[in-house]
């Protein structure tokens, strides 16, 4: 049977919008912090300058939260150090429901300078870490515990995503069509995927106009590189060099990356691409040889409908 041409731009048009739904409901979600029935006080946490309140884990104490399901509990931990900022830890996030559903999470992390705790500033924490977990419909209780062979202090914060749809962002993350490095980024406790561009690494999207993309962009910084640096974003649209970006970029201090990595990740920068009516191919490449970005993809909201 054959298809005819404007049911097979139709099909592809809803794909697409499909696709970018998917990636919104991953990386948009907004998420509300969550306070535990019963748990140790809370300490503070400098985290990149910012103080947040954690719940200590240690042998011997738990911590219990209770929840409406359904929903995403969003547990977010880091692993004590002490004064060494090098090395790499292994632990386990253990959780047991109401009814006897136990959980064990692995997790990996590196120390970071970017966590210590507020009244010891030379106790340092690992990288946040993040677990989800999918609650059920009705009312449930989680107690969380470390295990008989876990040595390590822990220190948790909980989340759900919050409700307020006039919270919600007009403009939605969207997945590259094809990419060869993804790169997750913590920044401010917050995980966000990034794609890479550079000698070995390159970015296509495609995109259905008339739309405006915005493409945050992060340089990234290795040990040669001054702390003030320029750098060029080259756009190509359906194969056309359609435009070239200028920035000059600084390493950020409020972001780490989520894997063990030699690269700082610079301060981020916005540039936005004009899409004419129609499906546009469109390329991304760093013009400074040697170097390497990193890209974020966003479109409006109300223009995840375009059609052909």
């Amino acid at each position: 049977m054959k298809i005819s041409g404007w049911v097979r731009w139709f099909m592809v048009s809803f794909l697409l919008a499909l696709t970018w739904q998917a990636a919104d409901a991953q990386n948009q979600r907004l998420w509300i912090p969550l306070k535990p029935e019963k748990a140790p006080l809370p300490v503070k946490v400098v985290v990149r300058g910012r103080q947040l309140n954690y719940y200590p884990m240690e042998k011997g104490t738990a911590i219990e939260l209770t929840i409406q399901g359904p929903e995403t509990l969003r547990v977010l931990s880091r692993v004590e150090f002490g004064g060494d900022t090098t090395g790499e830890k292994s632990y386990y996030v253990r959780y047991m429901r109401e009814d006897g559903k136990k959980g064990n999470v692995g997790c990996k992390a590196t120390a970071t300078a970017g966590a210590v705790l507020a009244d010891s500033q030379s106790l340092y924490l690992g990288n946040s870490r993040n677990v989800y977990i999918e609650v059920p419909r009705g009312q449930h209780t989680y107690k969380f515990s470390l295990g008989s062979k876990d040595d390590d202090k822990l220190y948790l914060r909980f989340y759900r995503p919050t409700t307020d749809m006039a919270a919600q962002s007009q403009n939605v993350v969207f997945t590259p069509t094809k990419y060869t490095s993804a790169v997750a980024l913590i920044i401010r406790e917050e995980q966000s995927t990034y794609y890479r561009v550079g000698p070995q690494d390159s970015v296509k999207v495609d995109v259905i106009g008339p739309t405006t993309m915005q493409v945050y962009t992060r340089l990234e910084f290795d040990a040669t590189m001054v702390t003030d640096q320029k750098f060029l974003i080259r756009v190509f649209e359906d194969g056309k060099q359609k435009q070239v970006f200028a920035f000059r970029s600084k390493p950020s201090e409020i972001t780490e990356y989520r894997n063990k990595s030699d690269k700082i990740a610079g301060k981020a920068d916005k540039l936005f691409v004009e899409v004419p009516r129609g499906k546009h191919e469109y390329r991304f490449e760093i013009l400074n040889n040697g170097h390497s970005a990193l890209l974020r993809f966003f479109i409006p909201r109300k223009d995840l409908t375009n059609n052909l």
